[in-house]
């Protein structure tokens, strides 16, 4: 018989616990496709669920779905934003509901300690922990056991690859499937308005089960209203650069300065210059 490290014994304990508990019922997603694919038709309660993509994949859009369906749905839910990166503008129709709790941290280290007293309050059927830094294991275990005992769902959003190491959590990762835009914008509606509207986009993602449940791929598609990029205008004035060109203006100016005061301190003075040329220093009367 080969030996087997207490690592991997942990690990096959562990799945063969999560395996034989029951399914109760999930958070819903509000994808109908990512539902039907997961246990319990949603994101499970009382456990770990990460979701992990590259920059700019729609981590952050798909976490406010989630947040959206939940509201709608009649839970509190708790958003901690420890990197303290989210848009008010993108979140602020989320804001008339009243179980909705953001909450930003001076520090981003302070974010699981917030995670863990919203969990510990048992009020939220929903929290979300973002932007804080890899939780050591002793800490990540804590805030499953306060999500169990809560039965609520705490979702950790980070980057690929990072991924706390819990047996049994849930990891969904998020891909960005570029699609060609579909027209979206009622012309007609924004000619007759003084103020048109910010223009509709599409977001097309690919949601990956990693764990947890059957390897699979679904793919969303969400609308986002607002343009990202910075529009240039006439009546603004182009500061791009600026404080480089300051910079470099400022150390020019500090290399001149040196090089006047280098050039002072070697020049001779008084009587010494004169004798350097054969001359005597005439003396006051």
């Amino acid at each position: 018989m080969l030996p087997v490290s207490l690592a991997v014994l942990r690990q096959q304990l562990a799945d063969i616990v999560e395996g034989t508990r029951p399914t109760m019922p999930g958070l819903a997603t509000g994808v109908a496709a990512l539902d039907a694919a997961l246990p319990g038709g949603g994101l499970p309660r009382g456990r770990l669920t990460e979701i992990a993509g590259a920059p700019g994949s729609g981590v952050t859009t798909f976490a406010r779905h989630l947040v959206a369906a939940a509201l709608t749905a009649g839970w509190w839910v708790a958003y901690v934003d420890a990197a303290r990166t989210l848009a008010p503008r993108d979140w602020a129709a989320l804001g008339t509901h009243e179980g909705l709790w953001v909450v930003r941290p001076s520090d981003a280290a302070r974010g699981a300690w917030c995670a863990d007293v919203l969990l510990r309050s048992g009020a939220f059927g929903l929290v979300v922990l973002d932007g804080a830094p890899a939780l050591p294991r002793a800490v990540a275990v804590r805030l499953v056991r306060l999500a169990r005992a809560s039965d609520a769902a705490f979702v950790l959003l980070g980057a690929d690859g990072q991924r706390s190491g819990i047996a049994g959590a849930l990891q969904l990762r998020v891909q960005r499937v570029r699609k060609r835009p579909a027209a979206t914008l009622d012309l007609t509606a924004r000619l007759a308005s003084k103020s048109p509207a910010p223009p509709v986009r599409l977001r097309h993602m690919a949601i990956t089960i990693e764990k947890g449940a059957p390897v699979q791929r679904v793919e969303v598609e969400c609308v986002r209203e607002g343009a990202r990029r910075v529009r240039e205008d006439s009546q603004v004035p182009d500061r791009r650069g600026v404080a480089r060109r300051d910079g470099e203006r400022r150390t020019t100016h500090a290399a001149k300065s040196r090089r006047a005061t280098t050039q002072s301190a070697d020049r001779p003075s008084g009587g010494a210059a004169s004798a350097a040329l054969g001359r005597t220093p005439a003396r006051p009367a």
